[in-house]
Formats: C-alpha cells, structure tokens, sequence
C-alpha cells in the first residue's frame, strides 16, 4: 500500500478523535461527575436534623 493510504487514515483517525471522541468523552464525564456532586444526600440531611432535634430537647 501506498504511504498516501497510511497517511489518509492517519487523519481520519485524528479527525475523529479531536471532534468526536474526544467532546463525547468529555461531555460524559462531567455529566458523571455534576450527576455525583448534585444529587441529593438524604442520610446527611437526616444527621444534621436528628442533631438539631437533641438539642432543642
């Protein structure tokens, strides 16, 4: 094969990497990681009203 072929797929492949690959990858893991720090956390706000509750007793 020609070094033509080799270069014309070396450039797809870096195409596809810096806009495709990589924005989806991207956009995944902070969806991953808001999804983490935004979710609610019912056992801490059961803590904290359970020691307000001992001290107004």
């Amino acid at each position: 094969m020609c070094n033509d072929f080799y270069t014309a797929l070396g450039y797809i492949a870096f195409w596809v990497m810096k806009y495709v690959a990589i924005p989806i990858g991207v956009g995944v893991i902070i969806k991953l990681i808001t999804h983490k720090l935004l979710q609610p956390h019912p056992e801490r706000q059961r803590k904290k009203r359970f020691n307000k509750n001992r001290l107004k007793k």
